[in-house]
């Protein structure tokens, strides 16, 4: 028997779902050339209708973002309570690739351009993440080698 736990978050993956169905039927079978035709709205920023559609997929992105940060502040990532040290050294390597991969076509300016709206600028995130994960895996690092002097009796 189905229960109906958790149905608030199934309603919305479905809704999740079916935007994205209708989206795909939408665009699913536009001619390629119409990409460069210029788009209207807003988001394409007075370029074309691909300027729109890139500007939907990073939007998604940053909200996927923003999704994980609360889980993080939560304190409900998921799928890890029992994972093993291979599979979390490749969802990191994964996350790498995707940061790496958001850095491409910058120009240097552009690196340290402050965003409009405030807030850090690319580089600023970037020194973060670093100096954020070479704290937190010098400390782990750091307790282990403790624990493992403790194991075997040393000071």
């Amino acid at each position: 028997m189905m229960t109906e736990r958790n149905s608030a978050v199934r309603t919305m993956i479905r809704q999740l779902q079916d935007a994205f169905n209708a989206t795909l039927d939408a665009l699913y079978d536009l001619p390629e050339d119409y990409l460069e035709q210029p788009c209207g709205h807003a988001c394409a920023r007075d370029g074309s209708a691909r300027d729109l559609l890139v500007h939907n997929i990073f939007h998604e992105k940053q909200h996927t973002g923003q999704v994980w940060n609360v889980r993080d502040e939560l304190r409900v990532l998921q799928g890890w309570d029992n994972a093993g040290l291979y599979p979390l050294l490749v969802d990191y390597y994964m996350s790498r690739a995707q940061l790496i991969s958001s850095l491409f076509g910058l120009t240097d300016e552009q690196l340290s351009a402050p965003p409009p709206e405030g807030g850090w600028t690319v580089r600023q995130t970037i020194e973060h993440a670093l100096a954020s994960e070479h704290r937190s895996i010098s400390a782990l690092r750091e307790e282990y080698l403790e624990s493992t002097r403790d194991r075997a009796g040393g000071n």
